[in-house]
């Protein structure tokens, strides 16, 4: 052992292995909305309620970004998306 560092000299043998806990796996949170035909909470981005298929976004006309199905107005570009 050369005194530089306390590891020099230590010997690891393959019994002596053991891996690092790793910690559980934890997904991030999902915004979730509910859907206005049958309040199942369905995610922000979905386009068609997994529940019972009500449309939930459609493009804007205008702008082509996802909009709510339910609005009257694109809230990006102000597009009338109900005489659209």
């Amino acid at each position: 052992m050369c005194g530089h560092h306390p590891l020099h000299g230590t010997h690891i043998y393959p019994g002596d292995y053991r891996p690092m806990e790793t910690p559980a796996y934890t997904p991030a949170p999902v915004a979730t909305t509910p859907c206005p035909h049958c309040q199942y909470p369905a995610q922000e981005d979905f386009v068609f309620c997994p529940q019972c298929g009500t449309e939930l976004l459609k493009a804007c006309p205008a702008c082509h970004r996802a909009v709510r199905a339910e609005w009257t107005h694109c809230a990006y570009c102000g597009a009338d998306l109900v005489t659209e």
